[in-house]
């Protein structure tokens, strides 16, 4: 009986041996449709809460970022910058560390962003109704607790642009991002290696990046003693303008050409109305084309639609005085002009004015005229009486030569090609004064300054 009890004994102890082994194994060990991932994602996230930081109040999770740049795209019209990034974020995660040789040596694991706590981390220039959506991309964790995360998005965020060298104009934009709920004491904001990376930029359009400068500051508000962190990225922009330069630019010599050249035609020439009205419709048409392309900002205004609108302004003048120096031709019939304006033209400054060679004709005109007279009269003497004489005198006086008439006409053409001469000088001076503000504009030329500086 005793025998038979020893070995009952033996047996039960021989089968709980079995059956802790079975459990151990079974701890140990997956089972055949589980793997090591999946026990050390139920463990980690058993118990995990998303909402919660993690980390000690008393301690600060430090995030480290980054931009990986893709693209640039600037609207105008609105003022936004819309940049296409990588977003790089790195921190360390004290609930999500374990021990790898617990699990198969598994040291790094990817959890969904939607599984685990994530830095409120938005743009606070944002140009968009909501803020910024990462979209639910994967972390990769390690086993000391450090998360990766690496997502795609588009930072659409409000921009001062300066038009006043448009379209040659260099302007700077800024990305600020910030925690929206954390201070700096919970949440600190640093940033990744540079902050920046361009290897992946690709230049889609106008727009090219420059260069990208990242900061970091620190601010604090009347409102609370902490401090609040935000990571500042400032783009450095030009316009790529080649084709602005042949657009727009090139056109302007025929204008200034021909706005010049046509006060150096005969001034009762009618062609000069012709000139004047196909400057206006040309510079007409490129206002418009502007009124399309720049935005409405009373604070930059081009410097190129002031131009143009300078030269229809001019243009408008020139086709008054144009229409004046016609009709001053028609005077010569009516009247002579006046002795001091005679004296003026027909002097130094009439000369100094281009007017030698009408001057020159005057007095040829006049001595002719003058010989004329004096040989007529010497006729007068030994041809006929005393009395004869005094009746052909009278008569000539009543009668002047045929020449006194072209001398008139003469000289009032002087005085409308005066004008002109005067016109050209003061619009050459002004087209003078447009130029060296246009000058200015520091892309005026295509060399490689212009090239970004990561591929010089």
């Amino acid at each position: 009986m005793i025998r038979s009890l020893a070995c009952l004994f033996a047996l039960a102890s021989l089968l709980a041996a079995v059956l802790a082994a079975n459990l151990t194994l079974a701890k140990n060990y997956p089972s055949w449709n589980e793997t090591w991932t999946d026990r050390l994602k139920q463990n980690l996230l058993a118990k995990y809460d998303k909402f919660s930081r993690p980390s000690q109040h008393w301690n600060t999770t430090t995030v480290n970022v980054k931009l990986n740049v893709q693209t640039v795209e600037v609207d105008d019209m609105i003022n936004v910058m819309a940049a296409n990034v990588w977003v790089v974020m790195t921190w360390n995660d004290d609930k999500l560390k374990w021990n790898s040789s617990d699990y198969g040596g598994l040291k790094t694991v990817n959890l969904g962003a939607h599984e685990i706590w994530l830095p409120d981390i938005y743009l606070l220039n944002s140009a968009t109704h909501g803020m910024e959506y990462y979209g639910d991309r994967h972390c990769i964790v390690s086993e000391q607790g450090m998360v990766l995360w690496v997502t795609p998005t588009i930072f659409h965020g409000y921009c001062h642009l300066d038009f006043t060298f448009w379209p040659f104009e260099m302007n700077t934009c800024r990305l600020s991002l910030s925690s929206w709920t954390y201070d700096g004491t919970q949440v600190d904001l640093k940033l990744l290696s540079s902050g920046v990376d361009l290897d992946d930029y690709v230049a889609i359009n106008e727009w090219v990046i420059q260069n990208i400068t990242a900061s970091r500051r620190e601010e604090v508000f009347d409102c609370c003693p902490e401090p609040y962190v935000t990571l500042d990225f400032e783009f450095e922009l030009s316009r790529s303008s080649e084709l602005y330069y042949h657009i727009i630019f090139v056109p302007t010599i025929p204008i200034v050409f021909l706005s010049l050249i046509m006060f150096w035609l005969r001034p009762q020439s009618e062609i000069k109305l012709i000139i004047n009205a196909c400057i206006i419709l040309i510079v007409v048409l490129y206002l418009i084309y502007f009124g399309y392309k720049v935005p409405p900002r009373f604070d930059s205004m081009p410097i190129i639609v002031r131009f143009y609108s300078a030269c229809l302004y001019q243009a408008t003048i020139s086709l008054i005085i144009s229409t004046l120096v016609i009709n001053i031709n028609k005077f010569a019939y009516y009247t002579t002009i006046p002795r001091a304006i005679r004296r003026f033209l027909l002097g130094k400054p009439g000369r100094y004015l281009g007017l030698g060679h009408i001057i020159q004709e005057i007095e040829s005109q006049k001595s002719a005229t003058e010989q004329e007279m004096c040989e007529n009269h010497l006729m007068d003497i030994s041809i006929s009486t005393t009395s004869f004489a005094s009746f052909n005198n009278s008569q000539q006086s009543l009668t002047p030569p045929s020449s006194s008439k072209t001398i008139v006409n003469l000289e009032w053409m002087i005085l409308a090609t005066a004008i002109d001469r005067l016109v050209f000088l003061i619009f050459c001076l002004v087209f003078i004064i447009m130029a060296i503000s246009c000058v200015r504009v520091k892309r005026f030329t295509f060399s490689s300054d212009n090239i970004p500086y990561w591929h010089s």
